[in-house]
């Protein structure tokens, strides 16, 4: 649970979090969510079609605080599309990718 304390988007992703497991120390921790959830060959909650509220859109992590995971989650990262500013920083992923209509699914959570 250490790392849900230190994680600079915790607060953030709680406000978007659709998961209805409200007991589960990976909430609001994404990276260890997505890494709990791809392990067992599943998708998380924000990716298995549930609607984004409406609300969360101008939700915006704190891109220039890394987590602690930051290395680990850029070395595991599927997505092949090497510019982009998120890898590493999977809540910032999933906020760019849950409700987009163009890229609806980070790459970690494609079939």
């Amino acid at each position: 649970m250490a790392l849900a304390v230190s994680c600079p988007n915790r607060e953030v992703n709680l406000q978007m979090c659709p998961c209805p497991k409200t007991d589960c120390d990976n909430r609001g921790v994404c990276c260890l969510c997505i890494r709990n959830h791809v392990a067992k060959s599943q998708k998380s909650f924000c990716m298995r079609g549930t609607e984004r509220p409406p609300a969360t859109r101008s939700l915006a992590g704190v891109a220039e605080a890394k987590c602690d995971n930051h290395k680990k989650n850029a070395d595991l990262c599927a997505c092949d599309y090497e510019p982009c500013g998120n890898r590493g920083t999977c809540c910032d992923c999933i906020r760019n990718h849950w409700g987009n209509s163009t890229y609806p699914l980070s790459a970690c959570m494609r079939d």
